[in-house]
């Protein structure tokens, strides 16, 4: 009896683990690094294979490169003392042409929240390679850092400089989503306490809310053809770096809101990815730092497609940095 319900038991794994997956060849795979080794997990097959080490990127200044890969901003320190300053240099690969489009002194006699004094912290493209989204850390200091910089914007042929408020430096708090930024902006660096999902558009930049509610507070933002997939939950200033339990919710065009999923009690979901044809969508189930791969599809959830480990992350705020082909 004991062995009938064992291999019973043992059916009802494997038919659970068989349909945790989503067998779709369509969707390609994810990669990611878990214990200085890179993974790659098919989501075809679920299978995870080592593909290699983790190297840290040795790089002489700080690079960024536009989606299409076409244009590169890099930053250029010149002089020193008063003469001290940070450069953004935009440069086309396809043409070899360089411009600098943003300066920024790095001479200060004293640090606050009020001084912008460098380093440049490069962010982002847009997606129609026109802008480069990027902040000033003054003085390098990281506490400030820590609770908000000003986020700012400058055409890559150059101009004026706007500024679209104080938000978390994170690039994934930032979605380029039909010629519009879509991001979240707030201060503290506790992720899930007061932080607001604006939008603001060339060539005014002027922010206006994508989601208007005072008691939720929203985190990392996806977009695939004027949809969003950005995390929500209520407000809070728990600091806790693993009381977060962001719900996975659908914006739609005319502002139209669906939750899409609610991670069980004591979960979180993270770092959302939408598929090129904006019929999945990957993300990171996280509890207690551990983080586990899942996809939507089609309404339904498919996972544990892979282990990701153990992240600390800062303050509720999880970038689990994985790499989706069919993104």
């Amino acid at each position: 009896m004991l062995a009938l319900a064992a291999l019973m038991c043992a059916s009802s794994s494997q038919a659970a683990a068989r349909t945790a997956c989503p067998r779709a060849a369509g969707l390609g795979a994810a990669t990611f690094v878990r214990a200085g080794r890179v993974h790659t997990v098919s989501l075809a097959t679920c299978v995870d294979r080592v593909v290699g080490r983790a190297v840290r990127p040795r790089t002489a200044r700080p690079q960024l490169r536009s989606p299409d890969g076409r244009l590169v901003a890099t930053i250029r320190s010149t002089g020193s003392g008063r003469s001290a300053e940070q450069t953004i240099w935009v440069s086309d690969r396809r043409t070899g042409r360089s411009r600098p489009v943003a300066s920024e002194t790095q001479y200060y006699r004293q640090i606050g929240p009020g001084d912008t004094p460098g380093p440049i912290v490069l962010l982002r493209f847009s997606g129609d390679d026109r802008w480069v989204f990027f902040t000033i850390d003054p003085g390098g200091s990281g506490s400030i850092a820590a609770d908000g910089l000003v986020l700012r914007v400058v055409s890559t042929a150059g101009g004026a400089v706007h500024e679209l408020g104080v938000a978390l430096a994170y690039p994934d708090y930032l979605a380029w989503c039909r010629g519009t930024l879509v991001y979240v902006a707030g201060g503290d660096r506790v992720a899930a306490h007061a932080k607001r999902l604006l939008a603001a558009a060339p060539p005014a930049w002027r922010p206006r809310p994508a989601w208007s509610d005072p008691a939720r507070s929203f985190g990392s933002v996806s977009c695939n053809n004027g949809t969003l997939a950005v995390l929500s939950q209520r407000s809070s200033s728990d600091p806790s770096f693993f009381s977060t339990r962001w719900q996975l919710w659908r914006v739609g065009p005319g502002a139209a809101r669906r939750e899409l999923d609610a991670p069980p009690a004591g979960s979180a979901d993270e770092s959302p990815q939408w598929s090129r044809d904006g019929r999945s969508l990957l993300f990171v189930r996280e509890r207690n730092g551990r983080g586990q791969l899942m996809l939507w599809r089609a309404g339904r959830v498919f996972g544990p497609i892979g282990q990701l480990g153990f992240s600390p992350g800062f303050y509720g705020h999880h970038d689990w940095a994985v790499r989706w082909s069919a993104a």
